[in-house]
């Protein structure tokens, strides 16, 4: 059985042109095997009110090795396409369903405790399944959101059966 889950791909920096192109720039860990393979078939995804929802590229114009400018499909002009700047471009990744991540962890409620503010709560929004470095996307109360490694040190205690967890936020993810 497979699940499906989504990694951070590049960044929309900018309106770029008239006919609704936009400029990209992508993460630093962006998957290379989508960059290599892709094709206007397969879709990129930005999340809008809690769901992926697919854009698909009608034209890829690289700039340089960490840039890129692309138009999509149905956003032909400079004012539609300018929503979707500051948005961050997904890509579709399937998993074996056993896998041992923290992408199960979606949806539970956390409470972290901080070195400056006490304590925080919130949701585990997304898990970003990084090499070397996979890390928990948390949305906190008043809607703001960080990344947190994915690591003893961070995640205190889970209970599955609360879908709860116990975080600690160093300084600088506070």
């Amino acid at each position: 059985m497979k699940r499906e889950r989504f990694l951070p791909l590049a960044t929309v920096r900018k309106t770029y042109g008239k006919e609704g192109e936009l400029f990209l720039k992508f993460h630093p860990k962006a998957p290379q095997t989508f960059l290599e393979q892709w094709t206007e078939e397969e879709p990129v995804y930005i999340w809008v009110d809690g769901i992926p929802v697919p854009f698909y590229i009608t034209s890829l114009q690289f700039v340089g090795n960490d840039k890129a400018v692309v138009c999509f499909e149905n956003y032909s002009t400079e004012r539609l396409a300018a929503e979707w700047v500051g948005s961050t471009l997904l890509v579709k990744v399937e998993t074996a369903a056993d896998e041992a991540d923290g992408s199960r962890l979606v949806g539970y409620a956390f409470r972290a405790k901080t070195e400056k503010e006490g304590m925080r709560k919130g949701v585990v929004s997304q898990f970003f399944d990084y090499p070397m470095n996979p890390c928990l996307e948390l949305t906190f109360e008043d809607g703001t959101s960080t990344l947190l490694p994915f690591h003893p040190t961070f995640v205190k205690k889970t209970n599955h059966r609360n879908k709860s967890l116990e975080l600690f936020l160093p300084e600088g993810l506070e």
